[in-house]
């Protein structure tokens, strides 16, 4: 897949990732820029390397700005006190080791104490004091102590083990008040002694400051005593600090229950998928730290683990939705800091009309020839006759013709229309333009199209397709499904073409009977568009629009009048059983 991953540079036959530092952060590391040698000469090899290398200095570049910036907790919770006091034990047997694995650190402290000794011995002695001459010594790195070095280190050690004995014995806790606070602010909170459990937390690092020079001092004797592990930049683990330091997953949980309407189980889905795939990169990432350079690395990983652009465009857009609504509903963050990212992405199977061909084989099935109504519960019985037709004169949307309901076929102005709305429960309109009155084709009043609606209506039904199953949230699911098969069982094989073309069929036919883009739009719910890209409103009249829909014509296809009339026009005279359909989610 495209996609070229920032930084990523070839030097010589070795791929590279330069990493700036962020302006913020400059005068602290010193320098504007980082280049790190990526060990390979495979271009897909090092765009994954240099991900993952960019991912964990943003991680670094995210602790380093909650260590400049500390957050101040009103509740130091035991388990932020139990997690201070591991790193105060790990702090002073990481300080130990640093001693014991560079003599050069503790030599000149030898050199010092010797040389008071020598001339204290040497101060009376005929002829006065020599100067004291240091021994030759491998003060390399990792070359071990000499033993005049070991003796200075149990030295220290001991003094500074009897010195937290007595604190601990007089419950001095300020005397790890300093370390504490350091340890704090790596971890990005600012340590309060008098706030709520702050005392306790300082006892429990006492002790584990005593313990840990205990553990020094019995290095000094040779006792094997490993250094705890823990993380060097991680996030702070109490609920208090997850609370304080809110998550894109917070604002999903806000955005998922706000709003007048309920989100569908469908968006909901979408979104936590993309929300979860986003975790996967950046799991914990406070909203704070989401910076724009984030989301560039992150756009340049779906490039390359989505299959197809769009799907890499559409998570990066639920992302960068859920961020504007942190940003702008919930006033979380003080700006979206991915505005303006995005994915280019094209089409590969574009949409088209269907073929005189293609409309002929439809329609010359014993669906539409001798009304032979298919069994398939998703096909809704008549719906499965109408629908397609209906389709085929409007161009409506498919969604919005499965969720019509009887009261939806209108007379307006004297014109039989359908009124295509979200008032209705269960309804939706994929925007303000889709709210419309569509004429109903003249040639769908020759097929009975409005006999059936009658019949429907006198049979007391609400939904104009009683047999049609109803997907909540997605009107046109199951009959979508049936549609597909259906075509493809008369040869119509592949994704081309689907209902959706029919809105492609309609508008070649209107435009060349001489209508306006504005005049097709009323018909087929698109937003009418100016010259400079505003959106343009004008008021066509509905004899207009009719004229339009008239236009919409098919010499080379015959459509025999099949449907029956009268009482015995419906297929069932109760409404059916609720069918059991399988989960989609």
């Amino acid at each position: 897949m495209a996609g070229t991953l920032t930084g990523l540079n070839l030097r010589g036959t070795r791929w590279s990732i330069n990493i700036v530092i962020p302006p913020d952060l400059r005068q602290v590391y010193g320098k504007r820029a980082m280049n790190f040698a990526l060990g390979t000469s495979d271009r897909r090899e090092a765009t994954v390397r240099g991900t993952m290398k960019r991912a964990e200095w943003l991680a670094e570049f995210a602790a380093k700005r909650r260590e400049l910036k500390p957050e101040p907790l009103a509740v130091i919770t035991p388990e932020l006190a139990q997690e201070l006091a591991l790193r105060v034990r790990a702090r002073v047997l990481e300080q130990d080791d640093t001693l014991r694995d560079d003599a050069a650190i503790l030599a000149p402290f030898t050199d010092a104490v010797k040389a008071v000794e020598h001339r204290g011995r040497t101060s009376l002695s005929i002829g006065g004091s020599t100067p004291y001459v240091p021994p030759l010594r491998d003060t390399s790195p990792r070359a071990g102590l000499s033993d005049d070095d070991a003796e200075t280190l149990a030295g220290l050690n001991a003094l500074l083990d009897a010195r937290a004995g007595a604190d601990l014995a007089k419950r001095r806790r300020a005397a790890v008040l300093p370390l504490v606070r350091f340890e704090a602010l790596k971890l990005g909170i600012a340590f309060d002694p008098n706030g709520e459990g702050a005392q306790e937390a300082l006892a429990a690092c006492l002790l584990a400051y005593r313990k840990a020079r205990q553990e020094a001092a019995l290095r000094d004797a040779g006792e094997a005593i490993e250094t705890p592990v823990v993380p060097h930049t991680s996030q702070p683990i109490t609920t208090v600090a997850k609370a304080k330091a809110r998550t894109l997953r917070d604002a999903y949980d806000k955005w998922k229950v706000s709003g007048d309407k309920a989100r569908s189980t469908d968006s909901l889905a979408v979104y936590d998928r993309a929300l979860r795939q986003f975790e996967g990169q950046h799991k914990g990432l406070a909203l704070a730290d989401i910076t724009r350079e984030i989301g560039d690395t992150y756009r340049t990983w779906l490039r390359e683990n989505c299959n197809t652009t769009k799907t890499a465009r559409d998570r990066l857009t639920n992302i960068k939705s859920l961020l504007k609504f942190a940003h702008e509903t919930l006033e979380w963050m003080p700006k979206q800091p991915w505005r303006g990212l995005d994915i280019k992405t094209t089409t590969t199977n574009k949409r088209r009309p269907w073929t005189t061909d293609e409309l002929a084989t439809l329609f010359a099935a014993p669906l539409h020839t001798a009304y032979a109504l298919p069994e398939a519960r998703y096909g809704g019985r008549e719906a499965a006759y109408w629908i397609p037709l209906l389709g085929l004169f409007t161009g409506t949307r498919l969604g919005e013709l499965c969720q019509l309901r009887t009261v939806d076929v209108q007379k307006v102005e004297g014109i039989d229309v359908l009124v295509l709305t979200n008032e209705g429960e269960g309804q939706s309109i994929k925007s303000d333009a889709g709210h419309r009155s569509v004429p109903i084709h003249s040639e769908l009043v020759q097929l009975g199209f409005l006999r059936y609606v009658q019949t429907v209506k006198e049979s007391g039904r609400d939904s104009l397709w009683p047999s049609l199953p109803f997907r909540e949230g997605k009107p046109s699911d199951y009959f979508g499904r049936w549609f597909k098969e259906h075509r493809n069982a008369l040869g119509l094989t592949g994704t081309r073409p689907d209902f959706h073309c029919f809105r492609h069929t309609v508008r070649p036919l209107m435009r060349k009977a001489g209508h306006s883009e504005g005049t097709m739009d009323k018909v087929t719910g698109h937003k009418t568009v100016g010259s400079i890209g505003t959106v343009v409103y004008d008021h066509r009249t509905l004899n207009e629009v009719q004229e339009a829909v008239e236009a919409i014509q098919y010499p080379a296809l015959k459509l025999p009048v099949v449907a029956p009339s009268g009482g015995h026009l419906l297929a069932h005279e109760m409404p059916p059983k609720k069918p059991r359909l399988p989960d989609v989610n």
